[in-house]
């Protein structure tokens, strides 16, 4: 009971402050409760947790603000982090049995935590979903209940510096015909014709890209039961693009692209302007545009006409979720109502976390975008009449597959193995971190 405790701060928030501050406590055995945790009408303390940059930290402080003046008596402990420590603290949270009441979450690890019981299904929430894209809305179920409400949607283009390509002489090609083929060699005769690479080759390691390219093959990258859902010869014609286009030019020496990828976003050659082309999501457009000092082009992925289904798909940027153990139900159903619905968060939020899946807010914003979101917002309206349906949830362990794509993808660069082992190592790597 809060009146037991002097400082009037609940026992849980302490505990939560506690793990927070203890960065090298050691993880405790997931141990997700069976209890449904607070009911509706609780203490009204809030953990509101999410990962992001600084200017996104600027402006969730300022949603929380405009939510806590229209809702006497509900307090909200914030606390941002960066990607790769938000789920380490996470992780520690959850074990703990001290889960955040409201957090965001990532398809990565959305069936995880859900698997360990660490979240509520929404539907017990009063949230207005009315006007969210069912589709949308399904990326983030498990079993007919929704774990995550996606926050808004983005999708995988090629960004193109239309001025290197006139530079070497060449025209921006018809994205809505162009093959596999025609892509290499487009940025082969781009590395051939100007003074940078066509393609740096950082993003052919991206398990989303090859999903793309197993799509369009009638296949995915996962099953909705949480297996693989491609074919051995799919994945070995993935590596032998890779390598063709690294011995065609298209792309640079191994070492290059090494050196590409460990240079992060803002140093990687399409926003340094040493190359031409790369794949990207569509809303880390600004900051490339911001690194580079010009405009970008969007194209569709190659393939898309030829496939046996468009592999391209609209991508969850990322999720609310809520807590199953949360000490007020009904405190935590409004602020993620407030976070999905609200024109102050939206106004403030605008497509930092996806196009908003609030489809009415969504037309609502679109003449105040920035133009590095709007060009996306552009690119997202055009494809979305061809696209498939979303793939499904990916299954537990799919967090670590991107370690396990990058290291293959070095090796095959190296000549370390060849496009039939990279296949194989690949798929009993990540069949043991699925199960």
């Amino acid at each position: 009971m809060k009146s037991n405790n002097p400082s009037g701060v609940s026992r849980r928030t302490l505990a939560k402050a506690g793990i927070f501050g203890a960065a090298a406590a050691p993880l405790l055995a997931a141990c997700g409760s069976d209890d449904n945790g607070g009911g509706d009408a609780g203490d009204g303390e809030l953990d509101l947790w999410w990962w992001g940059s600084d200017a996104r930290h600027e402006y969730t402080q300022q949603i929380v603000e405009a939510f806590l003046a229209q809702n006497e008596g509900i307090t909200i402990k914030p606390s941002p982090a960066d990607f790769a420590g938000y789920w380490d603290a996470l992780n520690v949270s959850v074990s703990g049995n001290n889960t955040p009441d409201v957090m965001q979450q990532d398809e990565k690890y959305l069936r995880d935590y859900a698997d360990k019981n660490a979240l509520l299904p929404l539907e017990e929430l009063d949230i207005d979903l009315s006007n969210m894209d069912e589709g949308t809305l399904a990326t983030g179920q498990l079993d007919g209940q929704t774990y995550g409400i996606p926050t808004g949607v983005n999708a995988i283009a090629l960004l193109v510096n239309p001025g290197l390509v006139e530079a070497a002489g060449l025209t921006i090609p018809d994205d809505t015909t162009w093959t596999w083929a025609d892509f290499l060699q487009f940025t082969a005769d781009l590395s051939a014709g100007g003074d940078a690479i066509g393609n740096s080759g950082v993003s052919f390691n991206n398990e989303s890209l090859f999903a793309v390219f197993a799509r369009q093959k009638g296949e995915n990258l996962y099953t909705p039961e949480g297996g693989l859902g491609f074919s051995e010869s799919t994945m070995t014609e993935w590596w032998e693009l890779v390598l063709e286009a690294r011995d065609s030019g298209a792309t640079p020496e191994a070492s290059k692209v090494v050196e590409g990828y460990a240079a992060g976003q803002d140093q990687a050659p399409l926003s340094t302007g040493t190359g031409v082309t790369e794949f990207y999501w569509t809303n880390q457009i600004g900051g490339i545009q911001a690194a580079l000092g010009s405009d970008l082009t969007l194209l569709r992925v190659p393939g898309e006409s030829e496939g046996v289904q468009p592999g391209m798909f609209l991508k969850s940027a990322m999720y609310w979720s809520v807590a199953r153990t949360t000490s007020d139900k009904e405190a935590a159903g409004k602020l993620v109502d407030f976070l999905l619905n609200s024109d102050e968060s939206i106004d403030l939020t605008l497509g930092d976390r996806g196009l908003p899946s609030n489809l009415a807010q969504r037309e609502r914003i679109l003449p105040n975008l920035p133009a590095d979101q709007q060009l996306g917002a552009d690119f997202i309206a055009a494809i979305t009449p061809d696209l498939a349906e979303a793939p499904p949830v990916p299954p537990v362990g799919a967090g670590a597959v991107a370690d396990v794509m990058l290291g293959i993808y070095e090796s095959l660069l190296f000549d370390q193995i060849t496009p039939a082992e990279a296949s194989a190592s690949f798929i009993e790597q990540v069949s043991a971190e699925i199960g």
